[in-house]
This record gives structure tokens, sequence and C-alpha cells, in this order.
């Protein structure tokens, strides 16, 4: 049986498609880097890093995304060829595999929440008081080796944004204030 399907939908998938295209570019260009970053800041041996719990789920959040593009597509296949026990299998595969993927963003985003802040701890680092670098963005903490890093205003100029390069530039600028 053939059954049909509505053309905003059909539009609203190649969005989607256009959106995941995007996304995965992104990925492939700077995301997984800025992970690997976000990370390793504790071990970097910086004098100045900073921390965002958010940066945890950019990864699954992208799979999600694409699991949704998937979803999506298999739904119109679904609609054309109604009788079609293989795509009603692979859709229940990927309402399964969506949930896990919903609850391992959320179990990651908890536990760099909770296990970054000790990992940093335990490597030397303290979070600046509050109303000191960085104070604007409600998500990023900076957390420096020496308190006093915090209250230096010439460092509070140069970190403007928390972009990789700003941190190494705001380090740099820490190191020639020694």
């Amino acid at each position: 049986m053939r059954g049909e399907v509505d053309s905003f939908y059909l539009y609203c998938l190649a969005g989607m498609l256009l959106v995941v295209v995007g996304l995965t570019w992104f990925m492939l260009a700077a995301g997984f880097e800025i992970n690997i970053t976000h990370f390793t800041y504790p071990t970097s041996g910086l004098s100045l890093i900073l921390f965002e719990p958010v940066m945890s789920g950019l990864i699954t959040s992208w799979m999600i995304s694409v699991c949704l593009l998937i979803n999506g597509t298999l739904n119109t296949v679904k609609a054309f060829w109604l009788d079609n026990k293989y795509i009603n299998l692979a859709l229940n595969w990927l309402k399964i595999i969506l949930v896990v993927l919903l609850i391992l963003t959320i179990t990651l985003v908890s536990a760099s929440y909770l296990l970054w802040p000790l990992w940093a701890s335990h490597n030397g680092y303290q979070p600046c008081p509050s109303f000191t670098l960085f104070f604007t963005d409600p998500v990023t903490t900076a957390w420096v080796t020496d308190i006093e890093i915090c209250h230096n205003d010439k460092v509070d100029g140069v970190l403007k944004n928390n972009l990789h390069e700003t941190v190494l530039r705001a380090n740099e600028l820490i190191e020639n204030l020694k």
C-alpha cells in the first residue's frame, strides 16, 4: 500500500537535513577539538582556564540531531510504504537509541558539572569569586592557579569571550605580568 506525505513535512525534513549538515560540518571543523580542549583544561598547566558544563553535551546533542533526521526520513518512507516491517523495526530501534542518547546527554552534563571542578581542584585550580573574571556569562566560570589573577583588570580586559585563543592570550598576559 502506498500513502501520502504532506509537502510541509517534506520541507521541514529538508530544512532539518540542512541543519544536520551544518552541525556536522561544525563538529568536524571545530566541535570535537573544542570538546577535547575543554576536557583537558585541568591538565593543561595554564594559569587561567574556563569551565563550561554545557560543553559535555555538545557531541551527544549532535548525535541526537542526526538520529532525529534519520527518524524523520524513516517516517517519511513509512508513509509511502505502509506495510514495511523493516522500517517499523528500524523506527523502534531508533526510538531506543534516542532515549539512550538523551539519558547519556543528561548524565554527561551532570557528571561534567560535578566532576570537572573536582578534577580542576585536584590539579591546583580554584574558581574565581563572584563578580570578578568572566562574571557576565552565567554558565562559564574562570578557574585560576593564583586567586590574584581574578582581580587583575588587564586580564579581565583580555578575557572578552570563552574562545580558547582568548584564554591563551590571557595566559600569555599573565606570564608577562609575573
